[in-house]
C-alpha cells in the first residue's frame, strides 16, 4: 500500500482530482500544469548579504567616530587651552 504524504504527491502520481477536470472531459486527455516551487536560496543570500553589510557599516561608523573623537581631543588643547582626555579603558 503506497500511502501519498503531500498534497501535489496526487497530481505527480498522475492522478487528477474530479475538481480539477471539466465536466464533459474524459481524465485521461487532462494535463495538470503545477507552478513548480518558489526557490528559498534567492532569499538566504539576500537576507546573509543585507546582515553582513548592515554589520559592516556598523563596524565601519565605528571606527570613524572613534576617529573623529580622538582628533577632536586632539585639537582642543591648541583652540581654547582646555585639555580633554578619553578613558577607554576596560573597568575591572
Amino acid at each position: 500500500m503506497n500511502l501519498i504524504q503531500y498534497p501535489d504527491a496526487q497530481l505527480r502520481a498522475n492522478h487528477r482530482p474530479a475538481e480539477l477536470i471539466p465536466p464533459g472531459v474524459h481524465p485521461g486527455q487532462v494535463v495538470v500544469i503545477q507552478a513548480p516551487a518558489t526557490p528559498v536560496a534567492g532569499r538566504i543570500l539576500l537576507t546573509i548579504t543585507i546582515t553582513a553589510g548592515t554589520a559592516f557599516v556598523i563596524v565601519v561608523l565605528a571606527y570613524a567616530l572613534q576617529a573623529a573623537a580622538a582628533a577632536f581631543a586632539a585639537a582642543v588643547p591648541t583652540v581654547g587651552g582646555a585639555s580633554i582626555s578619553l578613558n577607554l579603558a576596560r573597568k575591572r
